[in-house]
């Protein structure tokens, strides 16, 4: 008969625990989570404070990054006013983190569409990890897809291309170039291309660089003539009846040629100019 309180006093305890479990498990669940932006703490604060544990710090802050970004894409009102401080806590315990960089940028565009915040990481993890090629190849798409800014989109594809060793990226820094249309991005692409000729190994590669090439250099002819008709239409109130127009008032060094074996032709009717070759100067476009 004794052991029947002691075993109405187990089942009441068990019966309490359950119930405090139950209370508490959602709680428990939100340990490590990262609720309030606000809250986190500075990374450098962190750093200092680390006692020689930074790396291993970053790994905790690099999964609470983790979390956060798969939660975000479960709960997309939840928003993203964490991402960039998890990024910048977790890179300032480990600045070499390259793929820390790669990956919150990509996502603060992506996912956030934060993009001054994913250029400011990008630009840090440029600074700290200059030997990831990655990273100049993020920030030139940043500049080019979102921001319009082909000259600087235009630079950086050309470091992505050096700092990889990748000579296919050469195309995609010749293209941009040929947006940004002025005469040192049309130089500077001209060579870049050709340094990446000489280290292209692969026959196919080395023949789109050629064309890509003759392309540059066709549309900075293309360019020039399109800016030397525009001053002498400016100055005199009409267009040219002719290049030698153009050659004798000074506006071009001597009569066009088409580095595409084709001519530059000229509709004085129009001020429009083309290769009878490649056509007219057509640089791409993108819509942000």
């Amino acid at each position: 008969m004794r052991s029947l309180p002691f075993a109405l006093a187990l089942l009441l305890s068990a019966g309490a625990a359950a119930v405090s479990r139950t209370a508490l498990e959602p709680e428990a669940h939100q340990i490590g989570r990262v609720r309030d932006p606000t809250w986190l703490p500075s990374g450098k604060a962190v750093r200092f404070a680390s006692f020689g544990q930074r790396l291993s710090l970053s790994d905790l802050y690099w999964l609470r990054t983790v979390m956060y970004v798969g939660e975000g894409v479960l709960a997309p009102t939840r928003g993203w006013e964490g991402l960039f401080p998890l990024g910048d806590i977790v890179t300032d315990l480990d600045p070499r983190f390259g793929y820390a960089y790669q990956v919150v940028a990509s996502n603060l565009t992506g996912l956030a569409h934060r993009v001054k915040e994913s250029d400011r990481l990008l630009e840090k993890g440029m600074r700290e990890a200059p030997d990831r090629w990655m990273l100049p190849f993020l920030y030139a798409f940043n500049k080019f897809f979102y921001e319009d800014d082909y000259v600087t989109a235009a630079r950086y594809a050309r470091l992505a291309a050096e700092v990889g060793n990748r000579p296919h990226l050469a195309l995609l820094a010749a293209n941009l170039s040929l947006t940004a249309n002025t005469e040192e991005e049309y130089a500077a692409a001209i060579g870049f291309l050709e340094v990446s000729r000489q280290q292209a190994a692969n026959p196919e590669l080395k023949a789109e660089l050629d064309l890509r090439l003759e392309k540059v250099l066709t549309y900075r002819e293309l360019s020039r003539c399109e800016r030397a008709i525009a001053t002498f239409k400016e100055r005199t109130g009409h267009l040219p009846l002719t290049f030698l127009e153009l050659v004798v008032s000074g506006l071009l060094p001597s009569l066009p040629q088409d580095p595409s074996g084709g001519e530059i032709a000229y509709d004085p009717s129009t001020g429009a100019v083309r290769s009878t070759t490649l056509g007219p100067r057509q640089p791409i476009r993108a819509e942000p």
